[in-house]
């Protein structure tokens, strides 16, 4: 199955979700529902990601100056 395939059989899901929620007139929990996901998901983004370099020698991490990468 392909992500496109994936996304629009996901896209289907949530609309008829959605739907549902507007039919009993809680179009609001959809949306908080997103909402809270994504609180979720960028919870983490704002933690330090270590030493910048990728191939891992013995000084590099000692040479970072942040202000360099801003």
């Amino acid at each position: 199955m392909s992500i496109q395939g994936a996304l629009t059989d996901l896209m289907k899901v949530f609309l008829a979700f959605y739907i549902g929620c507007c039919a009993v007139g809680r179009s609001d929990i959809p949306f908080k529902m997103v909402s809270q996901l994504r609180t979720q998901a960028l919870k983490g983004t704002t933690e330090s990601w270590g030493c910048p370099s990728s191939f891992h020698r013995s000084g590099d991490c000692m040479t970072y100056d942040p202000r360099n990468y801003k």
